[in-house]
């Protein structure tokens, strides 16, 4: 009131309580009455805007939530849009690269910050802009002095880059190198062995190496001492074929300890000529790589991992680019609509229900996304405890007893009574409950619903469940490695969401289990859902 008086027209909001104690939001506008150069009055607008503010603090409650989840991942995250302008930053990238957010967002990332951003990234970022596919690559910032893992995702908005840190990663792979090196030089076991390829003499590394002593190989080949029913026969045929030939010879090979432990052995095999050029040894150098396909395992597990990762940040910025963003821009736009049209119209009116709905599946996908990072989180962790199969079947069964009733769809089963495996209850439950939920939605609408469950071990002495359907199937060839994906979906004629099918695979593995499927247009579908007993 006190501005208003002094000639300024004053806008703010103010929180009121109503005649029925409900808390509410006035925006209120007050002009000054001016006559003859004299303020004589004021005039007082107040407009209710309760639901409109209740709206808006939706939305910057769930802007915040999500800004949570991009600050609390561990990657350095930042996203551009489609001319290069940076729109996030996270705190992560803001330490990894030396960047500030509130100097660097809105500015051109490759142009803006030269010294923090090296051709790389531009090179590679302008071609993921310009194609549309994903670049992957590794590179060392000479200005950080560290080595990046940098993965670049195209989106609708632009593109988004996560940065690791592998520098511990890329030096120990060079110290392992380098041990390799010296391995190579003092560590290396020598057999000696005349024409026809009978053992004269070994050196102390390879009694070391093999637990054999130069006594026990003289006059034996080596080949009927060392290798074993692994041994790659292959491998085998080539070192005979060039030792017939005369030539030498290298090649990767499983021998066994004399304790039969596996040995993988390195071998470069020569032959040795005398001064008139005929044959009389055979040198063989053996390096002992067990270290080598150790950490060949270990790295293809880190594929693995790191595979899966990709995919989950792949899965993780689709969830955003995509599902949360379309809701949230359709809610800001109703929000500004709001403003602008009278609140006692049908424009209104429907607007304010078109902006409940976006925020509703706002927070749906939210909520979803969290149950995703939830499990994904517990896989490793899941409590395992002795599950009777056919008791988790009957329940599911049970639970959607009333849907199956309705459609006069028929399940039999055939599970053992006593049949149990050890992993998680309520996994076994969800994998059941959506297989089942799925056959029943998706069935055909030419014939009655058939499902047939069954048990069975496999070949590993594990269980094997069954599980069947003579529903309206799907396309597996356009299905390709998209069936077990978040949000993926082969139906047009039914509403869903697509994550049934990814719990149903999540669960599996997260007890050491893996599942098949098999499914054709109107023949309906099998999975086969591969367990351990213990």
């Amino acid at each position: 009131m006190q501005e208003a008086l002094t000639g300024k027209t004053v806008h703010f909001e103010a929180p009121i309580r109503g005649k029925d104690g409900k808390n509410g939001v006035l925006s209120v506008t007050k002009i000054p009455l001016v006559v003859e150069d004299e303020i004589i009055g004021i005039h007082v607008a107040a407009e209710d805007i309760t639901e409109i503010a209740a709206a808006q603090r939706l939305i910057k409650r769930q802007a915040e939530h999500l800004s949570s989840i991009l600050e609390s991942i561990t990657d350095a995250f930042l996203s551009v849009d489609g001319d290069g302008h940076l729109t996030y930053i996270n705190r992560e990238a803001e330490r990894l690269l030396g960047l500030r957010r509130e100097e660097c967002l809105g500015k051109v990332l490759w142009d803006s910050f030269p010294y923090q951003v090296d051709d790389i990234y531009k090179e590679n970022g302008e071609q993921a802009l310009a194609t549309g596919n994903t670049r992957h690559f590794e590179v060392f910032s000479n200005r950080l002095q560290r080595w990046l893992e940098v993965k670049m995702f195209p989106s609708v908005e632009g593109l988004v880059i996560y940065f690791s840190d592998i520098t511990d990663r890329m030096e120990a792979e060079k110290r392992l190198n380098m041990l390799a090196l010296v391995a190579s030089s003092t560590d290396n076991s020598v057999v000696i062995t005349d024409a026809q390829g009978c053992i004269v003499w070994v050196n102390d590394i390879f009694v070391r190496h093999t637990g054999y002593t130069l006594a026990e190989m003289l006059g034996k080949t080596p080949g009927t001492m060392l290798q074993g029913s692994e041994t790659d026969p292959a491998t085998v045929a080539r070192i005979r074929e060039r030792i017939k030939q005369q030539k030498p010879v290298a090649v990767n090979i499983l021998n066994y300890t004399k304790s039969g432990k596996k040995l993988w052995f390195s071998m470069d095999i020569a032959p040795v000529y005398n001064n008139d050029g005929k044959l009389i040894q055979f040198i063989a150098i053996q390096q002992n790589i067990n270290y080598r396909k150790e950490i060949e395992a270990i790295q293809a597990k880190m594929t693995q991992d790191l595979y899966r990762q990709n995919r989950d940040l792949q899965q993780f910025t689709y969830v955003i680019s995509h599902n949360l963003r379309a809701p949230l821009a359709n809610a800001l736009g109703l929000a500004t609509l709001l403003t602008k049209v009278g609140k006692n119209t049908a424009v209104f009116d429907t607007s304010l229900a078109n902006l409940r709905k976006s925020m509703g599946e706002a927070d749906t996908v939210l909520r979803e996304l969290n149950m995703v990072l939830s499990i994904r989180d517990q896989q490793n962790v899941v409590e395992r405890e002795p599950v009777v199969v056919d008791h988790v079947c009957q329940q599911a069964v049970a639970n959607l007893a009333e849907a199956l009733r309705q459609c006069d769809g028929r399940i039999t089963h055939d599970i053992a009574k006593d049949l149990t495996i050890h992993g998680s209850r309520a996994y076994l439950y969800s994998i059941f409950y959506n297989l089942l939920s799925n056959s029943i939605k998706y069935r055909s609408e030419e014939r009655t619903l058939e499902v047939e469950i069954k048990s069975f071990v496999n070949a590993k002495g594990g269980t094997t469940i069954s599980f069947t359907d003579n529903g309206s199937g799907f396309d597996m060839h356009k299905a390709g490695s998209d069936i077990f994906q978040l949000y993926k979906r082969f139906h047009t004629n039914q509403r869903g969401r697509g994550i049934g099918l990814f719990l149903v695979k999540t669960h599996v593995e997260a007890m050491g289990g893996r599942i098949e499927v098999t499914s054709g247009l109107n023949h309906g579908t099998r999975f086969l859902i591969h367990l351990d007993k213990r």
